[in-house]
């Protein structure tokens, strides 16, 4: 540590000061010690008596009489001390919440999700996040695909998870992995006792189907098509777990994504598989204009790390 160097003279007062040097006054008059000072501090003892030194000249008067009991403050050394004792307070309570900050603690996350991976994927995501930053304050936006852009430019979440990301001049996205079309089946419906489901099972069965062609009713006519099997449409949703719900309830089998089924679906179906299941990409999409905090990078690594469990559970290549 370098000795600090200020203006001649006591004219400045005060002001003359560096935060540095009043920081070494508070540690000596709080200590009463050189030595105490010096270990509060992690300075030197000739550093920081080179510095006490430099201050008196500075101001142009004596701050400490040395005693029997260690070092004694004059009266405009107690006078100094009480200006600069809440400052000194008021700098250590900054420095802990600086690193609070660095450390992740402080900073809030927000991000977006489109309704599939939003209902297990992403809250398991969340989960290992707050685990690690317990501190941090986690906002989790359910939105559909049509206001992932405003969403994004605007910077209101840092990033979007979606299966359907939107093709916009400012935003950018990743593929995180991967997960496949399963059938969810009322538990008491005579499909719900096979191993594996055929496109041809589901000839002539009540299904549920989606509203927007979007990646379920693509991927619906995907693995049904090519056998010529046409949907029975008993019940049309626009998201896949209203298509669980309604399954639930005996309206027909539903057709989703995996990262759905990933949250817990009840004793009242059952998933299957199905035979050369279409794929789905789950992809985070976000703005790089505007700014990301650590707890992005994790959370992606976090979504990753699943998704590589659940396709190597599912058997996915």
């Amino acid at each position: 540590m370098h000795d600090e160097q200020g203006p001649e003279g006591h004219a400045g007062g005060i002001r003359a000061l560096s935060l540095r040097q009043i920081e070494v006054f508070h540690a000596v008059y709080s200590t009463r010690s050189i030595s105490g000072a010096s270990r509060l501090l992690n300075v030197s003892q000739p550093t920081l008596s080179r510095t006490l030194r430099r201050i008196e000249d500075v101001l142009s008067i004596a701050l400490f009489r040395r005693s029997a009991t260690g070092l004694m403050p004059t009266i405009e050394a107690q006078l100094i001390h009480a200006e600069v004792d809440g400052l000194m307070r008021r700098l250590d309570g900054l420095g802990a919440r600086i690193r609070d900050i660095a450390s992740g603690g402080a900073v809030p996350f927000r991000l977006g999700a489109t309704a599939s991976v939003a209902r297990g994927l992403v809250p398991r995501a969340l989960s290992e996040i707050a685990r690690a930053a317990p501190e941090s304050e986690l906002f989790l936006d359910v939105l559909p695909v049509d206001q992932i852009a405003e969403y994004l430019v605007a910077g209101t979440g840092q990033c979007v998870i979606t299966m359907a990301p939107v093709d916009h001049p400012m935003l950018v996205s990743a593929v995180l992995g991967q997960g496949a079309l399963v059938a969810v089946v009322p538990a008491e419906h005579p499909l719900a006792r096979r191993p594996v489901l055929e496109p041809g099972d589901l000839a002539g069965v009540d299904m549920i189907t989606f509203q927007v062609d979007g990646p379920h009713q693509q991927a619906i006519r995907a693995f049904l098509q090519p056998a010529g099997v046409i949907p029975r449409s008993r019940a049309v949703v626009r998201f896949a777990d209203t298509a669980i719900a309604l399954a639930a309830e005996g309206l027909g089998v539903a057709l989703v994504d995996t990262f759905t089924t990933m949250a817990p679906l009840g004793e009242r179906v059952v998933k299957l598989p199905l035979a050369h299941a279409p794929r789905f990409d789950v992809q985070a999409q976000w703005n790089p204009g505007h700014p990301s905090s650590d707890h992005f990078r994790q959370f992606r690594q976090v979504l990753e790390t699943l998704l590589r469990q659940q396709e190597s559970t599912q058997g996915m290549p």
